[in-house]
């Protein structure tokens, strides 16, 4: 590789190493699978799993708190195989999930499993909010098919990227598989290797100058 070729190589190097900084985290409710006899369980409220909190909110704007999380059993009826999450109706102020980083920060959503508890009408309706960190929101609304022990799989526009948090359907469906991806802080060994990578770009530069200057 000659060496005037070194720059543009390095700086390409460095912006691969830097953008491959991102990790994926599926919040799948496993750790909620207990041996019982019961249908349902009830889960503490916030709910933490890979680095993320899940907890219900309710009434205008989903300001207000209240609501119970609930997770399916293999003793429910509506059993997919894997444990779900719910939440009860809080009358007259209905209820959501709010999910969260914990600590803050920004992600994507990729992708989530639902399954409806109902085989038609209003119940198969599934609306997700998402809340960029520049502000506003952004929305999509699903309709769940009528197997009601078969999960779906929901996917999501470019549109919820940069989110600082979700709120999504939580009371006439099963919610399982939350799929997101975190921009990873870079580990300090990355930002030497930047550091060092401009230094070489640097030298090579003043190199490739004084050789021009001096010709």
């Amino acid at each position: 590789m000659k060496l005037t070729r070194y720059p543009a190589y390095l700086f390409c190097t460095i912006l691969g190493v830097l953008s491959g900084q991102a990790s994926a985290a599926v919040i799948d409710f496993n750790s909620l699978a207990t041996t019982t006899n019961n249908p349902i369980v009830t889960v503490g409220q916030p709910y933490v799993e890979d680095g993320f909190s899940l907890i219900t909110r309710s009434g205008v704007s989903f300001t207000y708190g209240g609501g119970t999380i609930y997770a399916t059993t293999d003793k429910n009826a509506n059993w997919t195989g894997t444990p779900g999450v719910y939440s009860d109706y809080i009358y007259q102020y209905g209820s959501a999930f709010v999910l969260e980083r914990v600590g803050g920060g920004t992600f994507d959503l990729v992708s989530m499993d639902a399954a409806s508890f109902y085989t038609g009408g209003a119940g198969n309706s599934f609306s997700v909010y998402g809340y960029p960190a520049a502000g506003g929101y952004v929305n999509q609304n699903f309709t769940l098919d009528n197997t009601t022990k078969t999960l779906e799989t929901l996917t999501f526009n470019d549109s919820f990227k940069g989110l600082n948090k979700i709120i999504f359907s939580s009371v006439y469906a099963q919610v399982d598989n939350i799929n997101l991806s975190v921009a990873a802080v870079p580990e300090p060994e990355i930002y030497a290797m930047l550091l060092a990578g401009l230094g070489l770009i640097a030298g090579i530069a003043s190199r490739k100058r004084n050789n021009n200057a001096s010709a």
